[in-house]
Protein backbone atom coordinates (compact mmCIF):
# COMPACT_ATOMS: atom_id res chain seq x y z
CA UNK A 1 0.00 0.00 0.00
CA UNK A 2 1.68 3.46 -1.11
CA UNK A 3 2.63 5.41 1.89
CA UNK A 4 0.50 8.46 0.38
CA UNK A 5 -2.68 7.78 -1.89
CA UNK A 6 -4.28 10.02 -4.14
CA UNK A 7 -7.51 11.41 -3.02
CA UNK A 8 -9.51 9.30 -5.37
CA UNK A 9 -7.44 5.96 -4.15
CA UNK A 10 -8.22 6.88 -0.71
CA UNK A 11 -12.35 7.15 -1.80
CA UNK A 12 -12.47 3.66 -3.62
CA UNK A 13 -10.15 2.26 -1.23
CA UNK A 14 -12.74 3.22 1.75
CA UNK A 15 -15.51 2.43 -0.18
CA UNK A 16 -14.87 -1.19 -0.48
CA UNK A 17 -13.61 -1.01 3.03
CA UNK A 18 -9.42 -1.43 2.24
CA UNK A 19 -6.98 -0.03 4.50
CA UNK A 20 -6.05 3.88 3.44
CA UNK A 21 -3.01 5.95 4.23
CA UNK A 22 -5.54 8.08 6.63
CA UNK A 23 -9.27 8.69 7.24
CA UNK A 24 -10.73 10.44 4.67
CA UNK A 25 -13.04 13.42 5.04
CA UNK A 26 -16.22 14.33 3.09
CA UNK A 27 -18.21 17.43 4.40
CA UNK A 28 -20.02 20.74 2.64
CA UNK A 29 -18.15 23.11 3.28
CA UNK A 30 -19.63 26.54 4.32
CA UNK A 31 -17.93 27.93 7.04
CA UNK A 32 -16.44 31.15 6.01
CA UNK A 33 -13.58 31.04 8.40
CA UNK A 34 -12.93 27.79 7.23
CA UNK A 35 -12.92 28.92 3.51
CA UNK A 36 -10.94 31.79 3.99
CA UNK A 37 -8.17 29.68 6.26
CA UNK A 38 -8.06 26.76 3.61
CA UNK A 39 -8.11 29.30 0.66
CA UNK A 40 -5.01 31.56 2.21
CA UNK A 41 -7.11 34.33 1.03
CA UNK A 42 -9.33 36.69 2.71
CA UNK A 43 -12.96 37.02 1.43
CA UNK A 44 -14.25 40.13 -0.15
CA UNK A 45 -17.32 42.13 1.28
CA UNK A 46 -20.11 39.94 -0.01
CA UNK A 47 -22.21 42.13 -2.30
CA UNK A 48 -24.34 39.92 -4.89
CA UNK A 49 -22.99 40.65 -8.11
CA UNK A 50 -21.43 38.50 -10.66
CA UNK A 51 -17.47 39.41 -9.62
CA UNK A 52 -17.85 38.86 -6.09
CA UNK A 53 -19.74 35.61 -7.38
CA UNK A 54 -17.12 34.09 -9.03
CA UNK A 55 -14.47 35.51 -6.34
CA UNK A 56 -15.94 33.61 -3.52
CA UNK A 57 -16.86 30.40 -5.57
CA UNK A 58 -13.05 30.24 -6.89
CA UNK A 59 -11.89 30.58 -3.04
CA UNK A 60 -14.37 27.93 -1.94
CA UNK A 61 -13.25 25.76 -4.64
CA UNK A 62 -9.46 26.12 -3.68
CA UNK A 63 -10.22 25.43 0.29
CA UNK A 64 -12.40 22.47 -0.92
CA UNK A 65 -9.36 21.50 -2.76
CA UNK A 66 -7.30 21.68 0.28
CA UNK A 67 -9.66 21.06 3.51
CA UNK A 68 -11.82 17.52 1.61
CA UNK A 69 -11.51 14.44 0.20
CA UNK A 70 -14.74 14.22 -0.91
CA UNK A 71 -17.60 16.84 -1.29
CA UNK A 72 -21.08 17.35 -2.62
CA UNK A 73 -21.38 20.77 -3.08
CA UNK A 74 -19.06 23.21 -3.68
CA UNK A 75 -20.36 26.67 -3.84
CA UNK A 76 -20.16 29.67 -1.18
CA UNK A 77 -23.78 29.93 -1.12
CA UNK A 78 -25.89 33.13 -0.65
CA UNK A 79 -24.62 36.08 -1.28
CA UNK A 80 -27.26 38.10 0.53
CA UNK A 81 -30.32 38.18 2.21
CA UNK A 82 -33.25 38.39 -0.02
CA UNK A 83 -37.05 37.29 -0.36
CA UNK A 84 -38.60 36.94 -3.52
CA UNK A 85 -41.09 35.21 -5.13
CA UNK A 86 -40.83 31.91 -7.33
CA UNK A 87 -42.31 30.90 -10.57
CA UNK A 88 -45.03 28.94 -8.66
CA UNK A 89 -45.56 31.71 -6.16
CA UNK A 90 -44.06 30.77 -2.91
CA UNK A 91 -42.41 33.69 -1.40
CA UNK A 92 -38.77 32.56 -0.28
CA UNK A 93 -36.46 33.95 2.35
CA UNK A 94 -32.60 33.10 1.63
CA UNK A 95 -30.52 34.25 4.15
CA UNK A 96 -26.75 34.79 3.57
CA UNK A 97 -25.87 33.71 7.24
CA UNK A 98 -27.15 30.91 7.60
CA UNK A 99 -26.74 29.98 3.96
CA UNK A 100 -29.96 28.58 3.54
CA UNK A 101 -33.33 29.42 2.61
CA UNK A 102 -37.14 28.99 3.80
CA UNK A 103 -40.75 29.26 2.61
CA UNK A 104 -42.19 32.77 3.76
CA UNK A 105 -45.41 31.83 2.15
CA UNK A 106 -47.16 29.53 0.05
CA UNK A 107 -49.61 30.15 -2.66
CA UNK A 108 -52.22 27.80 -1.27
CA UNK A 109 -53.56 27.59 2.14
CA UNK A 110 -55.65 24.23 2.06
CA UNK A 111 -55.83 20.87 0.71
CA UNK A 112 -57.34 21.88 -3.02
CA UNK A 113 -54.62 23.94 -3.72
CA UNK A 114 -52.02 21.64 -2.13
CA UNK A 115 -53.47 18.76 -4.67
CA UNK A 116 -53.62 21.70 -7.68
CA UNK A 117 -49.69 22.58 -6.94
CA UNK A 118 -49.37 18.41 -7.19
CA UNK A 119 -50.97 18.41 -10.17
CA UNK A 120 -48.47 20.84 -11.81
CA UNK A 121 -45.38 19.34 -10.48
CA UNK A 122 -46.44 15.59 -11.98
CA UNK A 123 -46.93 17.47 -15.21
CA UNK A 124 -43.94 19.33 -14.71
CA UNK A 125 -41.56 16.40 -14.12
CA UNK A 126 -43.28 13.91 -16.39
CA UNK A 127 -42.31 16.61 -19.21
CA UNK A 128 -38.82 16.46 -18.43
CA UNK A 129 -39.02 12.77 -17.92
CA UNK A 130 -39.98 12.50 -21.85
CA UNK A 131 -37.41 15.10 -22.58
CA UNK A 132 -34.48 13.55 -21.08
CA UNK A 133 -35.66 10.41 -22.93
CA UNK A 134 -36.00 12.07 -25.99
CA UNK A 135 -32.57 13.14 -26.05
CA UNK A 136 -30.15 11.66 -23.13
CA UNK A 137 -27.31 12.42 -25.35
CA UNK A 138 -27.91 16.17 -25.33
CA UNK A 139 -28.28 15.71 -21.42
CA UNK A 140 -25.43 14.21 -20.74
CA UNK A 141 -23.47 16.88 -22.38
CA UNK A 142 -24.66 19.57 -20.69
CA UNK A 143 -24.59 18.04 -17.53
CA UNK A 144 -21.00 16.91 -17.84
CA UNK A 145 -20.04 20.21 -18.78
CA UNK A 146 -21.08 21.68 -15.73
CA UNK A 147 -19.88 18.84 -13.87
CA UNK A 148 -16.25 19.29 -15.32
CA UNK A 149 -16.50 23.45 -14.48
CA UNK A 150 -17.16 22.64 -10.82
CA UNK A 151 -14.52 19.95 -10.50
CA UNK A 152 -11.93 22.20 -11.95
CA UNK A 153 -12.58 24.36 -9.30
CA UNK A 154 -11.75 21.76 -6.41
CA UNK A 155 -8.66 19.86 -7.49
CA UNK A 156 -8.76 16.82 -7.20
CA UNK A 157 -11.02 16.80 -4.40
CA UNK A 158 -13.95 13.85 -5.61
CA UNK A 159 -17.14 15.39 -6.31
CA UNK A 160 -20.33 13.02 -5.84
CA UNK A 161 -22.03 12.85 -9.33
CA UNK A 162 -25.62 13.30 -8.38
CA UNK A 163 -27.45 14.43 -5.31
CA UNK A 164 -30.95 12.93 -5.77
CA UNK A 165 -34.25 12.06 -3.83
CA UNK A 166 -37.88 10.18 -4.15
CA UNK A 167 -39.24 13.66 -4.49
CA UNK A 168 -40.61 13.21 -0.39
CA UNK A 169 -38.25 16.27 0.44
CA UNK A 170 -39.14 18.55 -2.36
CA UNK A 171 -42.82 17.39 -1.66
CA UNK A 172 -43.07 17.47 2.04
CA UNK A 173 -41.39 20.96 2.09
CA UNK A 174 -43.44 22.74 -0.32
CA UNK A 175 -46.61 21.63 0.89
CA UNK A 176 -45.58 21.95 4.74
CA UNK A 177 -46.21 18.88 6.74
CA UNK A 178 -49.36 19.71 7.93
CA UNK A 179 -50.77 19.94 4.67
CA UNK A 180 -48.56 16.92 3.46
CA UNK A 181 -50.25 15.03 6.38
CA UNK A 182 -53.76 16.19 5.76
CA UNK A 183 -53.43 15.67 1.85
CA UNK A 184 -52.01 12.02 2.40
CA UNK A 185 -54.40 10.66 4.68
CA UNK A 186 -57.42 12.46 2.47
CA UNK A 187 -56.05 11.88 -1.39
CA UNK A 188 -53.02 9.20 -0.78
CA UNK A 189 -53.05 8.94 -4.82
CA UNK A 190 -52.04 12.36 -5.22
CA UNK A 191 -48.53 12.29 -3.16
CA UNK A 192 -48.03 8.38 -4.77
CA UNK A 193 -48.21 10.16 -7.88
CA UNK A 194 -45.92 12.74 -7.35
CA UNK A 195 -43.53 10.83 -5.58
CA UNK A 196 -43.41 8.22 -8.43
CA UNK A 197 -42.95 10.90 -11.12
CA UNK A 198 -40.27 12.27 -9.12
CA UNK A 199 -38.62 9.23 -9.48
CA UNK A 200 -39.23 8.30 -12.55
CA UNK A 201 -37.32 11.97 -13.37
CA UNK A 202 -34.46 11.41 -11.65
CA UNK A 203 -33.99 7.73 -13.06
CA UNK A 204 -33.92 8.93 -15.93
CA UNK A 205 -31.40 11.33 -15.42
CA UNK A 206 -29.26 8.84 -13.96
CA UNK A 207 -29.45 6.66 -17.33
CA UNK A 208 -28.20 9.80 -18.92
CA UNK A 209 -25.31 10.96 -17.08
CA UNK A 210 -24.08 7.69 -14.95
CA UNK A 211 -20.16 7.84 -15.78
CA UNK A 212 -17.75 6.30 -13.44
CA UNK A 213 -14.48 8.13 -14.97
CA UNK A 214 -16.47 11.53 -13.45
CA UNK A 215 -17.21 10.33 -9.85
CA UNK A 216 -18.01 6.46 -8.20
CA UNK A 217 -20.07 7.85 -6.07
CA UNK A 218 -23.66 9.52 -5.86
CA UNK A 219 -25.96 10.42 -3.03
CA UNK A 220 -29.79 9.30 -2.82
CA UNK A 221 -31.32 11.03 -0.02
CA UNK A 222 -34.98 10.97 1.66
CA UNK A 223 -35.07 12.72 5.64
CA UNK A 224 -37.44 10.00 6.90
CA UNK A 225 -36.76 10.76 10.85
CA UNK A 226 -36.16 13.70 13.30
CA UNK A 227 -34.17 13.51 16.77
CA UNK A 228 -36.07 10.70 18.55
CA UNK A 229 -38.21 8.97 16.17
CA UNK A 230 -39.47 8.50 12.56
CA UNK A 231 -41.46 11.32 10.72
CA UNK A 232 -43.53 8.57 8.83
CA UNK A 233 -44.97 5.49 9.68
CA UNK A 234 -42.92 2.26 8.92
CA UNK A 235 -46.03 0.96 7.46
CA UNK A 236 -46.21 4.17 4.93
CA UNK A 237 -41.74 3.79 4.09
CA UNK A 238 -42.35 0.48 3.51
CA UNK A 239 -45.11 1.36 0.95
CA UNK A 240 -44.49 4.96 -0.62
CA UNK A 241 -40.66 5.73 0.40
CA UNK A 242 -38.46 1.88 0.10
CA UNK A 243 -39.52 0.80 -2.87
CA UNK A 244 -38.73 4.06 -4.95
CA UNK A 245 -35.42 4.06 -3.40
CA UNK A 246 -34.73 1.01 -4.20
CA UNK A 247 -35.14 1.60 -7.62
CA UNK A 248 -33.42 4.94 -7.67
CA UNK A 249 -30.29 2.90 -5.82
CA UNK A 250 -30.75 -0.18 -8.53
CA UNK A 251 -30.58 2.66 -11.57
CA UNK A 252 -27.21 3.66 -10.45
CA UNK A 253 -25.79 0.39 -9.31
CA UNK A 254 -26.22 -0.75 -13.10
CA UNK A 255 -23.83 1.72 -14.09
CA UNK A 256 -21.25 0.66 -11.07
CA UNK A 257 -21.92 3.77 -8.99
CA UNK A 258 -21.80 3.68 -5.10
CA UNK A 259 -25.14 5.14 -3.14
CA UNK A 260 -24.63 6.96 0.23
CA UNK A 261 -27.91 7.38 1.64
CA UNK A 262 -28.42 10.67 3.65
CA UNK A 263 -31.21 10.88 6.39
CA UNK A 264 -30.77 13.33 9.50
CA UNK A 265 -32.50 11.85 12.67
CA UNK A 266 -32.72 8.57 14.55
CA UNK A 267 -32.63 5.81 12.07
CA UNK A 268 -31.28 2.43 14.13
CA UNK A 269 -34.50 0.56 14.28
CA UNK A 270 -34.51 1.08 10.07
CA UNK A 271 -31.20 0.11 9.45
CA UNK A 272 -32.20 -2.85 7.98
CA UNK A 273 -35.12 -1.48 5.70
CA UNK A 274 -32.54 0.69 4.25
CA UNK A 275 -29.70 -1.67 3.74
CA UNK A 276 -32.77 -4.02 2.15
CA UNK A 277 -32.94 -0.94 -0.53
CA UNK A 278 -29.37 -1.43 -1.80
CA UNK A 279 -27.79 1.90 -0.17
CA UNK A 280 -24.11 1.32 0.20
CA UNK A 281 -23.32 3.87 2.88
CA UNK A 282 -25.08 6.10 5.78
CA UNK A 283 -24.69 9.73 6.41
CA UNK A 284 -24.41 12.28 8.46
CA UNK A 285 -24.81 10.04 11.64
CA UNK A 286 -26.56 12.22 13.82
CA UNK A 287 -25.01 12.13 17.31
CA UNK A 288 -27.78 14.30 18.98
CA UNK A 289 -30.47 12.57 17.51
CA UNK A 290 -28.85 9.40 19.86
CA UNK A 291 -26.82 8.05 16.38
CA UNK A 292 -23.02 6.62 17.74
CA UNK A 293 -21.03 5.75 14.85
CA UNK A 294 -19.66 2.41 17.32
CA UNK A 295 -23.18 1.08 17.17
CA UNK A 296 -24.20 1.39 13.52
CA UNK A 297 -20.94 -0.43 12.99
CA UNK A 298 -21.78 -2.89 14.89
CA UNK A 299 -25.39 -3.32 13.49
CA UNK A 300 -24.44 -2.90 9.74
CA UNK A 301 -20.99 -4.30 10.18
CA UNK A 302 -19.28 -4.09 6.82
CA UNK A 303 -22.62 -3.81 4.29
CA UNK A 304 -22.27 0.39 4.69
CA UNK A 305 -19.79 2.39 4.79
CA UNK A 306 -20.15 5.26 6.96
CA UNK A 307 -19.92 9.52 6.51
CA UNK A 308 -20.04 11.68 9.07
CA UNK A 309 -20.41 11.43 12.58
CA UNK A 310 -18.78 14.72 14.06
CA UNK A 311 -21.51 16.51 15.57
CA UNK A 312 -21.85 20.02 14.26
CA UNK A 313 -24.65 21.22 15.89
CA UNK A 314 -23.01 20.92 19.56
CA UNK A 315 -19.11 19.95 19.47
CA UNK A 316 -18.31 21.78 16.53
CA UNK A 317 -19.88 24.88 17.18
CA UNK A 318 -19.22 25.09 20.79
CA UNK A 319 -16.54 22.90 21.61
CA UNK A 320 -13.00 23.12 22.18
CA UNK A 321 -10.32 22.02 19.62
CA UNK A 322 -9.18 19.64 22.20
CA UNK A 323 -12.38 17.75 22.41
CA UNK A 324 -13.01 17.61 18.56
CA UNK A 325 -9.52 16.05 18.31
CA UNK A 326 -10.60 13.36 21.24
CA UNK A 327 -13.88 12.70 19.60
CA UNK A 328 -12.50 12.12 16.20
CA UNK A 329 -9.51 10.16 17.39
CA UNK A 330 -12.50 7.64 18.77
CA UNK A 331 -14.99 8.09 15.95
CA UNK A 332 -12.10 6.87 13.56
CA UNK A 333 -11.62 3.86 16.18
CA UNK A 334 -15.42 3.18 16.21
CA UNK A 335 -15.84 3.50 12.44
CA UNK A 336 -12.33 2.30 10.50
CA UNK A 337 -12.41 1.24 7.58
CA UNK A 338 -15.28 2.47 5.60
CA UNK A 339 -15.19 5.68 7.18
CA UNK A 340 -15.38 9.24 5.79
CA UNK A 341 -14.85 11.59 8.72
CA UNK A 342 -17.26 14.84 8.34
CA UNK A 343 -19.42 16.86 10.36
CA UNK A 344 -22.97 15.41 10.74
CA UNK A 345 -24.02 17.19 7.41
CA UNK A 346 -22.30 20.17 6.85
CA UNK A 347 -19.58 22.75 8.39
CA UNK A 348 -22.10 25.97 8.43
CA UNK A 349 -21.11 28.54 9.83
CA UNK A 350 -22.55 27.62 13.07
CA UNK A 351 -19.45 25.91 13.67
CA UNK A 352 -15.81 27.36 15.52
CA UNK A 353 -13.12 27.43 12.46
CA UNK A 354 -10.78 26.51 15.03
CA UNK A 355 -12.63 23.15 15.18
CA UNK A 356 -12.90 22.29 11.41
CA UNK A 357 -9.07 23.15 12.04
CA UNK A 358 -8.92 20.54 14.61
CA UNK A 359 -10.99 17.76 12.70
CA UNK A 360 -8.80 17.69 9.63
CA UNK A 361 -5.45 18.09 11.56
CA UNK A 362 -6.97 14.65 12.70
CA UNK A 363 -7.34 13.30 10.04
CA UNK A 364 -3.66 14.43 8.61
CA UNK A 365 -2.04 12.59 11.47
CA UNK A 366 -2.37 9.07 9.22
CA UNK A 367 -3.49 6.03 10.71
Amino acid sequence: MPTQMTKRERIERTLNFQETDRVPLFDLLLNDGAIQYFSGEQLPPLVDDEPTRQTVDRLTGRAIARFLDMTRTSTFGPLADRVYTDEDGFVIHVSAREKTSWIEQRPFADEAGAVKYLQTCIRRWEASTREINADPQGYRRKYHQDFRDMQARIGDTVHLLAVQGTGLDDIRVRLGFALFAYVDADNPGIISEALEAATNLNIAICHAVADLELSPVVLTYGDIAYKDRLLHSPAWLRREFYPRLKRLNDAWHEHGHKCLFHSDGQLMPVLDDLIETGIDGLNPIEIVAGMSLKEVREQVGQRLFLAGGIDMSQLLSNGTPEEVRAVCRQAIRDAYPGFFMGSTTEADNSCKTENLIAMYEVAMEGL
